[in-house]
């Protein structure tokens, strides 16, 4: 830490370090129904414009029958365009449009339709998963303190990212925390991410980094779960390690993906037991295998110990 520190303020004096305002991405999810039609939606609201991405999928489709949504939120108005991929016509088409009231950041309530006319509606009525009244750092301010990367790291690909040497965070006008502990080889842009990443309900801080030069994972994530107790954000390594993931907030699991691009390809399903990300599931499926390979694990004295593998073809 005092390395850090050190490090922050001679580059402050020699004038290599710039103090930069993030722009922010907060991804919230709602649960609830379209009609009597259960639901999951996940929105993507930033700070610095009034577009919005998404997607959502029904509870009887599960996760990876995804619909996919893009829009405005404006005045606590939202309006957004749903679109799907039809594998008939090998095109992706808008398939619905909703009309909903942003209300208070608890809720969403409005209605669904095929057509923008607003005719033959569903009611839509759905409850943010997160607690954004008791704790919102989508309206902070988060100001990223950043260098130019170290020659030994500088290429010709890495011209317009940085070296993040501080990021502190103030809340309501108020200093409220600085993070350090950053790889110089992290390099980063302008941009950070808020989601709730161990499903307690607050969101925490993903910070995207990038390595220019790679040509297979050429992207990451650096993780700060926020510590309700001990009101901080504390950077957790095991997300760090796994980089890329996907949150399921319904299921409480987090899903990793793998694929060479010859046809080898794994999933990985991890899930929280006692502030551990633990791993619960494996599938894989090889080159010319006919067969899906499974690994099951059981959580036991805050480990993962596999109880079975087998196979099925399919």
């Amino acid at each position: 830490m005092a390395k850090t520190i050190l490090i922050v303020i001679l580059a402050m004096i020699f004038g290599r370090a710039n103090a930069q305002k993030a722009k922010l991405t907060a991804n919230l999810n709602f649960t609830g129904n379209i009609g009597k039609y259960p639901i999951e939606m996940k929105l993507s609201l930033n700070n610095y414009n009034d577009s919005i991405f998404g997607e959502y999928y029904y509870i009887k489709n599960g996760y990876g029958s995804k619909l996919y949504l893009e829009g405005t939120l404006k005045d606590d108005k939202m309006f957004l365009k749903e679109s799907a991929y039809n594998a008939k016509s090998k095109k992706i088409e808008t398939t619905g449009y909703f009309k909903m009231a942003y209300i208070l950041q608890k809720a969403l309530a409005g209605s669904w339709g095929k057509k923008p006319n607003r005719e033959n509606t569903l009611d839509i009525k759905l409850q943010c998963r997160e607690n954004l009244q008791a704790f919102n750092p989508l309206s902070f301010d988060f100001i990223m303190l950043k260098t130019k990367p170290d020659e030994d790291s500088m290429t010709e690909n890495s011209v317009g990212y940085f070296t993040l040497l501080s990021l502190k965070i103030n809340a309501n006008k108020n200093s409220g925390w600085i993070l350090h502990d950053f790889d110089k080889y992290d390099l980063v842009k302008d941009k950070v991410e808020l989601e709730d990443v161990n499903f307690d309900g607050y969101l925490d801080i993903k910070l995207p980094v990038f390595y220019p030069d790679r040509i297979k994972g050429d992207y990451g994530y650096v993780y700060f779960v926020y510590d309700v107790t001990r009101k901080s954000f504390i950077k957790n390594k095991t997300l760090d390690d796994l980089g890329v993931v996907f949150f399921d907030s319904f299921k409480k699991q987090i899903y990793k993906y793998d694929a060479d691009g010859n046809g080898n390809e794994g999933k990985m399903y991890y899930r929280w037991q006692n502030g551990k990300l633990l791993l619960e599931k494996a599938e894989r499926v090889y080159e010319n295998d006919t067969f899906t390979h499974y690994e099951e694990y059981k959580i036991e004295n805050g480990r993962s110990v596999k109880v079975r593998d087998y196979k099925k073809r399919g």
